[in-house]
């Protein structure tokens, strides 16, 4: 299949974020780098909890922008729309922002640097794997169309 067809093949973006959260997790338990739980402040806390709330809501806000567009949604099959309001009026890729958002507030929110790493892992995999796929994909189904809204909104923010 070409990139017209089908974006993005495995490992789809869905997945490697879930690994990233997993192996995160795993590595904290198992292998800590973080603070000492006495030395996690409340305001670190919090502001781990808030980056995940942030995520889930841009993440819920794309989803009802797709929606609302009756546009495809799923990574894995070919784009329908070139979506360019809603979250996408400020980044080409809001879903994978929050994915990357939500690795890092857990490493606020557990006091464990290893989620930290996974937030900058899974950026790179996220760009070079997924979005860079999905941008050729873009401009090949929409041309000139695609190309415009790529020149006046950025990849990530």
């Amino acid at each position: 299949m070409s990139d017209i067809d089908r974006p993005n093949r495995y490992p789809l973006p869905p997945v490697m974020t879930v690994a990233t959260l997993g192996l995160c997790y795993a590595l904290h338990v198992f292998l800590p780098l973080g603070w000492e739980p006495e030395e996690v402040t409340t305001f670190a806390r919090y502001t781990g909890v808030l980056l995940i709330l942030i995520a889930f809501g841009m993440d819920i806000w794309a989803a009802l922008t797709f929606r609302r567009h009756r546009a495809n949604i799923m990574p894995h099959r070919a784009a329908t729309a070139v979506i360019s309001d809603g979250p996408f009026a400020y980044s080409r890729n809001p879903i994978y922002l929050a994915n990357v958002l939500m690795v890092a507030g857990f490493g606020f929110a557990l006091g464990s640097r290893w989620f930290f790493i996974g937030a900058l892992v899974l950026f790179v995999l996220l760009q070079e794997l997924a979005i860079k796929r999905e941008e050729r994909h873009m401009d090949a189904k929409f041309g000139a169309t695609w190309r415009d809204y790529a020149k006046a909104v950025r990849r990530w923010i």
